[in-house]
């Protein structure tokens, strides 16, 4: 009897371990996303402009939902929100109506201003009256359970600065642990085609000298998800696409389990607006339209035609606006439009 009632003791203290302290136990899942450049347009056409709003939109809800799916307790927008500082009221009115409607389901929702924000988000009364909804127009300190949350407005003129405000509110606070959210640019990250680096600038932030209850710092701005600085620095990424220079780029957002013990970072991509750079090598070329016969247009893709090798003559460049025309190819661009410039080639070739 007494072996039997330690067998079954032993085997309620192994499920408990298992259960309790062999696995993650989450305290908070956190969703980031960071530049949705709400009114950003492209194309050529003013109904094409308005699809490409539309979709912009329909993305930012989507994502919304699988945070809703996921069971989130916090989404963090990391800035640029809108393409412009001074948004049309019809987007401000749309956006704000999807990020009320969402935090409905006892979701908490912060969002900082970025640069192309110019460091503001439009004043409104959810920001005031909600208790769910925090846009950080200044340094501000948003207080969980477990985690607060630092975030501040993009600055350009001094940065360090303001991240040495954060250092020190970290320090006089050492059982608390604590996520940045900013828009700034960070020593190491990485753009574009050819992967310039930030580094060594005065404008770029480093977290060297850090307390470790920072445990994560998360970043709009640069348009490319990465990790950098020993990944204590996540960029979350553009939800959209707003340049050819991000084609080969991934988008998408964040999910971040917060426990006891660590971190985790995840990033999880989506689909994107299809984009397509053709390059064209004239050098050899006396006679544009000979190297268009054979191409084939999409018309549901963005398209861009660079031509490299010499510059365009003014004749060749009124050619390629009568051969696509805004009506019939809403969504292709081609480069250079002006005569005497010249292009390099967009991609390292290896």
């Amino acid at each position: 009897m007494t072996s039997s009632y330690c067998l079954w003791a032993i085997s309620i203290f192994v499920c408990f371990y298992t259960y309790f302290i062999g696995h993650q136990v989450i305290t908070m899942r956190i969703l980031a996303l960071s530049d949705t450049h709400f009114g950003y347009e492209y194309g050529r056409t003013s109904q094409t402009k308005k699809e490409q709003i539309d979709r912009t939109f329909e993305v930012f809800s989507n994502v919304l939902e699988v945070a809703k799916q996921k069971q989130v307790d916090l989404v963090l927008h990391g800035g640029d929100m809108f393409n412009r500082s001074q948004p049309k009221k019809g987007l401000v009115s749309r956006a704000y109506n999807i990020i009320e409607d969402f935090t409905r389901n006892d979701i908490d929702f912060i969002a900082i201003p970025g640069n192309h924000d110019r460091s503001h988000l439009p004043e409104t009364l959810l920001n005031h009256l909600s208790k769910r909804i925090h846009f950080m127009n200044k340094f501000t300190e948003v207080q969980f359970d477990d985690v607060s949350v630092i975030g501040f407005p993009f600055e350009s003129k001094n940065p360090r600065s303001v991240f040495e405000k954060v250092r020190t509110r970290l320090i006089k606070n050492p059982k608390r642990k604590y996520i940045v959210l900013c828009h700034q640019l960070f020593d190491g990250a990485s753009f574009g085609p050819h992967n310039h680096i930030f580094t060594n600038r005065t404008d770029t932030l480093k977290i060297s000298d850090f307390p470790d209850n920072l445990i994560v710092t998360l970043s709009g701005h640069i348009h490319r998800a990465q990790k950098i600085q020993n990944k204590k620095v996540h960029y979350i990424g553009s939800l959209i696409r707003t340049s050819f220079m991000e084609i080969i780029e991934s988008k998408g957002f964040i999910v971040i389990d917060v426990d006891h013990n660590h971190v985790d970072v995840k990033f999880q991509d989506i689909q994107s607006f299809p984009m397509r750079v053709e390059e064209i090598d004239i050098s050899n070329t006396k006679v544009l339209s000979s190297k268009l016969e054979e191409m084939e247009i999409n018309l549901d893709e963005r398209t861009l035609l660079r031509f490299i090798g010499r510059p365009l003559e003014e004749k060749e460049i009124k050619f390629l606006w009568a051969r696509f025309s805004a009506k019939n190819y809403p969504l292709l661009k081609f480069s250079p439009r002006y005569p005497n410039q010249s292009l390099k080639p967009l991609y390292n070739k290896n």
